[in-house]
């Protein structure tokens, strides 16, 4: 896109070729005047009739007629021209009327990229107050850690709790959704569900065959898993991670877990996990896309446990830092957007561009899910 300055000087040269060619188009749309001779030639002829009118017969058949027809013939050499000059001044200004049209079209083009570039970056101006509004609540919600209900770590309100929470505002989990992981999960076996709450992973991937064990912290969503026969371990992830055996691992899994810890122990359950999976094994993290001011305000800041909003760049630098590659960053759980705008001329296709840049924004994915492999 041309740079403002660049758009305002192509709307001044715009301006400037229709200006003058507007100017041009006045002056020879002005025709000169008959020229007098032809009124007075006009004049003759009617006193020439007049006398042949009133003459006797032989009078209108000799001298005043032949005068008459001279006289026409007079008017005629006068006439005929400016008739030829009337015809020339008729083609000057159908070809400046031409001329003046085309020069309408690159005057409208430069004003509409004008106006385009100023309602693209009033977009874009409103996007970066949005995102400063989010990074401004990201650092209240850092900034409170010190005083979380938790204290640092998940479990510390109670278990039944937080199971009634889950059933308040959390009706069900879309065991079919976890499907998207199988084909990452079902090459890298044994995999530790870390974080597996009631167990709808684990159960997911029992059907599939696939060896698998869970970890919580929380009782009831423990004794939950056991009454379904899933392999599961009661007590803290990270301390149980620290005590299996380096490499013993095909992949470690979680579903909006990361987010319940301060950003220390993000980083340990990261670090941990590279040591503990082996080569070619997969680290999968599925946490609130907090990118989305819908999600954000939502998802993220209506559970009490949350701690650390985990941006999808922030989340992808700490495993690449820790040594993990990043295969993919899945988007998940798209919301309903506004309506797409039909487009019939450019104006509206100006909107139209507006709505889906505001639709990307405003209502992106609400979840993502952060595939990493060991090298």
């Amino acid at each position: 896109m041309k740079k403002p300055e660049e758009l305002e000087l192509l709307r001044a040269q715009a301006s400037a070729r229709f200006e003058k060619l507007h100017g041009d188009l006045d002056r020879e749309e002005h025709l000169k005047p008959l020229e007098g001779k032809a009124e007075e030639i006009r004049a003759r002829i009617n006193e020439k009739v007049k006398e042949i009118f009133s003459s006797s017969w032989r009078l209108k058949l000799l001298g005043p007629q032949a005068d008459l027809s001279a006289l026409t013939v007079e008017l005629f050499n006068v006439l005929i021209p400016y008739l030829a000059e009337l015809t020339q001044k008729i083609s000057q200004v159908w070809e400046l009327h031409r001329k003046l049209y085309m020069t309408l079209i690159p005057l409208m083009d430069a004003k509409d990229q004008e106006w385009f570039s100023r309602a693209v970056k009033e977009v874009e101006a409103r996007e970066e107050r949005f995102q400063e509004l989010v990074d401004a609540l990201s650092r209240v919600v850092h900034s409170a850690r010190g005083i979380s209900l938790q204290e640092g770590k998940p479990g510390k309100l109670s278990s039944s709790f937080y199971r009634w929470f889950e059933r308040r505002f959390r009706t069900g989990v879309d065991k079919e959704g976890f499907r998207v992981y199988l084909p990452y999960l079902k090459k890298s076996q044994p995999v530790l569900d870390f974080g597996c709450g009631r167990g709808e992973m684990l159960e997911v991937l029992r059907e599939e065959g696939v060896e698998a064990l869970g970890v919580d912290v929380n009782s009831e969503f423990i004794e939950e898993c056991k009454s379904k026969d899933l392999k599961c371990h009661l007590g803290d992830g990270i301390e149980f991670l620290s005590s299996l055996d380096d490499g013993s691992l095909g992949a470690v899994f979680s579903a909006q877990v990361l987010e319940h810890f301060p950003y220390e122990d993000i980083e340990k359950i990261i670090y941990l996990s590279y040591e503990k999976v082996r080569a070619g094994g997969y680290f999968i993290a599925e946490t609130v896309n907090v990118a989305s001011p819908a999600a954000f305000h939502g998802a993220f800041l209506l559970d009490p446990t949350h701690i650390t909003p985990l941006h999808p760049e922030t989340l992808k630098f700490l495993l690449e830092s820790s040594g993990w590659r990043v295969e993919e960053v899945l988007k998940l759980n798209f919301p309903r957007q506004l309506p797409e705008f039909p487009a019939h001329n450019e104006r509206e296709a100006i909107i139209r561009e507006s709505l889906r840049r505001i639709n990307g924004f405003l209502f992106a994915h609400q979840d993502y899910a952060v595939v990493a492999v060991k090298p």
